[in-house]
């Protein structure tokens, strides 16, 4: 019988993954610095992961289903639109906001050449609900009649900016600020 991975490894490794890419990108990235910021033998590393490509794109797909998990609650979708999507939009604020490391992984990541297109259109696949909300939400009157994916990469880019500003200390944001910000990408948006 096979032996069952260890999650506290698989996250340690994770962890120490996203650490090392967000200092020295994905061309930087060894394998061996992986294994030791996770304190766990290169050997070990190898047999949870065979190749660097493989690892980082595990890392992509985990991190991008905490990011949906963050802005997905089936109970935001049973109140109004403006409230459900004020609720998303604060998720993926206050996820980006506690973990921006992963932020900047998945920036990262995206424009890198390890991408692959099956586990692009698996975390993809974790988003579904959020793109069927934003259409619903333009049939619906609720929202401009644009392409979602332009939508989204509009509502993301500025949040992210945001986060930046925040965490090189560039900025200091208060509930009020927050909110702020919230209500001007929803002008942003909105019809």
């Amino acid at each position: 019988m096979p032996k069952l991975k260890d999650q506290n490894k698989i996250n340690a490794i994770h962890k120490a993954t996203i650490e090392l890419v967000t200092k020295t990108g994905f061309s930087g990235l060894k394998m061996a610095e992986v294994a030791k910021k996770s304190k766990i033998a290169t050997g070990t590393l190898y047999v949870y992961y065979s190749s660097k490509e493989e690892l980082i794109n595990d890392v992509y797909v985990i991190t991008k289903k905490e990011i949906s998990e963050a802005i997905i609650n089936p109970d935001y979708l049973k109140d109004t639109f403006y409230k459900t999507f004020k609720a998303m939009w604060h998720g993926y604020f206050a996820y980006c906001l506690k973990h921006p490391e992963k932020m900047l992984f998945v920036e990262q990541f995206i424009y890198s050449g390890y991408i692959s297109e099956t586990n692009i259109a698996k975390a993809d696949a974790y988003f579904e609900p959020l793109d069927q909300f934003l259409i619903d939400g333009q049939k619906q009157g609720f929202i401009k009649d644009v392409d979602v994916e332009i939508m989204k990469a509009q509502l993301q880019g500025a949040i992210h900016e945001i986060i930046k500003m925040i965490v090189k200390g560039h900025i200091e944001l208060k509930n009020n600020g927050i909110n702020t910000c919230f209500e001007m990408a929803w002008n942003s948006i909105r019809k």
